[in-house]
């Protein structure tokens, strides 16, 4: 018998899984891959080390959220962050964005290159800073009987919950190409300006500006200390069996039952999985409210990727390349995304991991990961498609970044098809539901479901997409179930994002 199984190892069910292990519950985190990690899971080739999916993260510095976890779970000294020099690069027709880390930096840059915007640039910053601010002061849950007093408090965060980024911009500017230019991070997002939300494209830039960072020998190892703390927290950790059932008693979740047949019986379940795939699945629809299911069919899907790894021969130096750069061919991101929608190269960014680790690649030279949007559709047809996709991104990426094409030599590929595999999420989808103001924060699904003792963690629940949300995910959810097995001061909160005092204060500019 356990107290909680937790369905997924991706970072939200293994950061879960760890925090209520080394809170004294007998744990056990089931992951139907051979290792742990989901989309953090690395590979090899040959002598070369990819991560698939997470590029950095964030708020990983000496005081930041994910240190402190790893610092509480007794497993800090598994994993070195290093601080990257540049925050990132964006390729625009006629003109490169070396973007700097640091709020009053980044703004001074935006500033010098369109000079005719400098006020507005100055008006939309103190704004970001001031919503920024109040959403980190409000507590996770409002309740009806707090929410005068929350919108009192914030009353940006409110103003502006379901706006676009493109309706905030149109604001403060006039000039499309430094709107254009602000809003270079979407890829990461996966929606355009005139679909992403603009409170979560704030939280994403606002913590971007205070330091990205790169694990040395990877975010394997990220993965390797989380689930060393589950086992060494006498939880287990039992890999190459999948979860198809969820058992229900009584109206309550009771445990699960794998593939291979085994039966674990529990107090909780915590599923890091698609959220579809838990209801509908693994639950079934016909033991949840109908009201549910109507919700869930209304979300989309963000879209998946299609991912080019390889070995670059040349100096990263002579193409002039950061660690992260967006590619894009057009100033037009509405554009850009019209072409993801008729499966072409869009939302592009290309990686040079060497730049943070060079040990990545023994023998001193370079790896490149060149990334692309796609539609979320796994059915199998890609392997039939993907050299000819291939070969019309590196003519994108070529454009942009010239002699790309040439020195760079591809040595592994992933497709939606590949994601799915991995992941069983829903078309290969790489951030859960897709980030409009409709679908983020509490707009997603909350950490408790319609089914008692059931819990989600992950992209797929209310902090939604990125390795850092996906890690304060994991914490939120292990916090609910520690609190719902009366152990309620069992899970630290770790604070919010390590320079919110700082930006109060202006002591970090």
């Amino acid at each position: 018998m356990f107290d909680v199984v937790v369905i997924g190892s991706g970072l939200g069910g293994l950061s879960a899984g760890a925090l209520l292990a080394r809170a004294g519950l007998r744990v056990a985190v089931v992951e139907r891959n051979a290792g742990p990690g989901g989309y953090a899971q690395p590979f090899r080739r040959g002598p070369y080390l990819f991560d698939p999916a997470i590029h950095f993260t964030l708020d990983a510095g000496p005081a930041g959220f994910i240190p402190g976890v790893l610092d509480h779970l007794n497993v800090a000294d598994r994993v070195e962050f290093r601080e990257l020099p540049q925050t990132y690069q964006a390729r625009f027709p006629s003109l490169t964005v070396d973007a700097p880390p640091g709020r009053l930096a980044f703004l001074e840059l935006h500033q010098r290159l369109f000079p005719r915007q400098a006020d507005g640039l100055a008006r939309l910053f103190e704004l970001r800073r001031e919503m920024f601010t109040q959403f980190a002061a409000l507590p996770q849950h409002v309740g009806p009987g707090g929410l005068d007093a929350a919108m009192a408090a914030a009353p940006l965060v409110f103003r502006y919950r379901l706006s676009t980024l493109t309706e905030v911009l149109d604001e403060f500017l006039d000039d499309p190409q430094c709107a254009a230019a602000i809003g270079s991070i979407w890829p990461y997002i996966g929606s355009p300006p005139s679909r992403m939300s603009f409170p979560l494209f704030n939280q994403m830039l606002e913590t971007l500006h205070h330091g990205t960072f790169y694990p040395r020998g990877g975010f394997g190892t990220l993965v390797d200390a989380l689930a060393t703390a589950v086992r060494d927290n006498g939880g287990e950790l039992l890999l190459n069996d999948e979860v198809r059932r969820i058992l229900v008693e009584d109206g309550r979740a009771v445990g699960v039952e794998t593939a291979g047949g085994t039966v674990l019986h529990a107090r909780a379940v915590v599923s890091n999985a698609d959220a579809r795939q838990t209801f509908g699945e693994l639950v079934g629809w016909d033991l949840l409210p109908a009201a549910l299911r109507r919700r869930v069919d209304r979300y989309r899907l963000a879209p998946s990727a299609f991912v080019l790894y390889g070995v670059l021969h040349a100096d990263p130096a002579e193409l002039g390349l950061a660690h992260e750069n967006f590619v894009f061919g057009s100033w037009d991101h509405d554009a850009i995304w019209a072409d993801v929608q008729a499966a072409r190269p869009g939302g592009i960014w290309v990686t040079v991991p060497t730049l943070a680790d060079p040990e990545l690649a023994p023998g001193g030279g370079h790896l490149g990961v060149v990334t692309s949007l796609v539609r979320a559709g796994a059915d199998g047809s890609w392997r039939a498609i993907r050299d000819a996709h291939a070969d019309a991104l590196l003519s994108t990426v070529e454009a942009g970044v010239p002699g790309w094409r040439d020195a760079f030599e591809i040595v592994d590929m992933a497709t939606p098809d590949t994601l799915f595999r991995y992941s069983r999420s829903a078309g290969g989808t790489a951030y859960g539901w897709e980030n409009t103001p409709a679908q983020t924060a509490s707009k997603r699904l909350p950490h408790r479901t319609a089914l008692p003792g059931l819990y989600l963690s992950g992209q797929w629940a209310e902090e939604g997409t990125s390795s850092l949300r996906t890690l304060t995910s994991g914490r939120a959810t292990a916090a609910m179930v520690a609190a719902d097995l009366e152990h309620p001061t069992a899970i630290p909160d770790f604070g919010g994002p390590s320079f919110v005092n700082e930006l109060l204060t202006g002591a970090r500019q």
